[in-house]
Parts: structure tokens; sequence; C-alpha cells
């Protein structure tokens, strides 16, 4: 075992005693305080970026759910698609919510939470890695920004999107993805996180850490990395090695989000 995994895993214990912040997944109240203030003051890029957000399809109050269903599946597809609809809309709509402090932006993300967590039973199919971990993640992250910005959701409401999210979502990812190409290992550990920290869930926040530090597949950080700079997708085609970077990214930024620095892991010298 490296020094630098010896040095992530001794702090575990005290990251295992701090409370969790929130919002504290992709983004802080300062990250959403720093969004609001640019696009208030007018200031670039913040304006135009926050006004194509806006003005996006699925960015709409108006926006019209195409879920939900009792299933999710990839291969074969069954729903998958309605469900990456609406938690993009979710998602969206709570960024909204939260820059222009219209509450039908938060009612409509709301709503979409809403639906799913009170009618997903089963997420499915040969895929269903990737089917709990990349849509998901949005709408955890909807849920994380609704729940901790006073948006007026019901507490009850979002209880009940906690435990979907644990009892649905989490078993489909709960052992990675040891048989496939690593970027199904970095969308589960980063989709991990998120049900972590959205739940309060110490144990679960900690088996993807030690995942992303000393696991056994393909989306562990040093073995989807080489030295070399290489990626363990890098031969197979640029899509897949992108995306399973951006996976990497957010969950050092959610980790970055609960004190803990795994950007700085396993640097040569560390």
């Amino acid at each position: 075992m490296s020094r630098a995994i010896r040095i992530l895993l001794l702090l575990l214990p005290a990251v295992h005693a701090a409370e969790f912040r929130h919002p504290g997944i992709l983004h802080t109240i300062d990250d959403l305080n720093r969004m609001k203030a640019m696009v208030a003051q007018g200031a670039e890029p913040w304006k135009s970026g926050f006004e194509k957000l806006k003005a996006h399809p699925q960015s709409q109050a108006s926006y019209a759910m195409q879920g939900p269903f009792e299933e999710i599946s990839r291969n074969p597809t069954i729903h998958q698609l309605e469900f990456d609809q609406d938690a993009n809309a979710a998602y969206q709509c709570a960024i909204v919510w939260y820059i222009t402090r219209d509450a039908v932006y938060a009612r409509k993300s709301e709503q979409i939470v809403d639906a799913w967590s009170s009618t997903l039973k089963k997420v499915g199919g040969r895929d269903a890695v990737l089917a709990a971990s990349l849509s998901p993640f949005k709408m955890i992250n909807a849920a994380e920004i609704l729940r901790s910005t006073n948006s007026g959701w019901q507490a009850a409401r979002a209880k009940r999107a906690e435990q979907m999210f644990a009892n649905v979502i989490y078993p489909a990812i709960e052992n990675f993805a040891l048989f496939a190409n690593g970027n199904w290992d970095t969308g589960a550990i980063k989709t991990m996180l998120a049900i972590a920290v959205f739940g309060n869930d110490r144990e679960m926040f900690e088996r993807a850490l030690r995942y992303y530090l000393n696991g056994d597949g393909d989306g562990r950080l040093t073995h989807y990395i080489y030295e070399s700079g290489q990626c363990q997708e890098s031969g197979r085609d640029q899509g897949h090695t992108q995306l399973g970077l951006g996976h990497l990214g957010d969950a050092a930024e959610i980790a970055w989000n609960q004190g803990l620095d795994l950007y700085a892991y396993a640097i040569t010298g560390c």
C-alpha cells in the first residue's frame, strides 16, 4: 500500500466523525451564491451561460414530465430515456430556481423528484450499473439543492427521495463493476458518494472513497489513469475515456466539498 493511500485511509476516521456539509454534492452554498451574484451583475461568462441554461427546453417551469415508471433499464432499454430527460429537467430547474429565486422552478424540480421517488421500484438490465449511475446522479443533485436552499420542499417528500436513492438506485451500484471498463466503476463511485451525502450515510461514503483509492476494478483512480498519463480506455475511444475522467472529477469535487482533497491524490512524488 502506498504512502498516499495510507494517509487518505488514516483520514477516514476524522471524516467519519464530521457532519456532512449541505448542499455538498457538486455545489456548495458558496458556489450557488457566486453563480447568483455573477448573473445579477451581468458578469461574463456567467450571464450568457445562464441565459443558455434558462432557455433550454428542460429548464422550463412548463416542462412536461416523461415519467414516472416503476422500472428503468439499460440493455434492454426500458424507460431509460424518459428518466434521463426528467433527471436533466429536475437538475436544471433546481439551478434556475436558486439563481432566479422564482419558486415555479423549484416546484417543477420538486414535482419530478416526487413523482419518480414515489414510483420507481427497480433498476434493471445487463447495464444496470450505468442506468443507476448516470442520470440518477443529476436527480440526486437536484434533490440536494432543493432540500438545502429553503425551497419549500416538504421534509417527508425529501425523505422519500432519500429512501428511493438508497433502496432502489444504490443496490444496482453497491458492488461497482469489476467486469467492465472503468467508466462503469467511476460512475458508480460518484453516484454512491452523492447518495451518501444526501442521506448522511458515512458508511456508504467511506465505501465509495475506499474503492476510489484501493478498489479492485478498472475505475480505481490508479487503475484508470496510468503513470504514463494514458487511461485504461485510451485505446478504446476518447468518448468513454472523457466520460470516465469526468466521473472521477465529479467524485473529487464531492469529496472536496466534504473536506477531502482527492484532486491531489496519487500525484507523482506523494
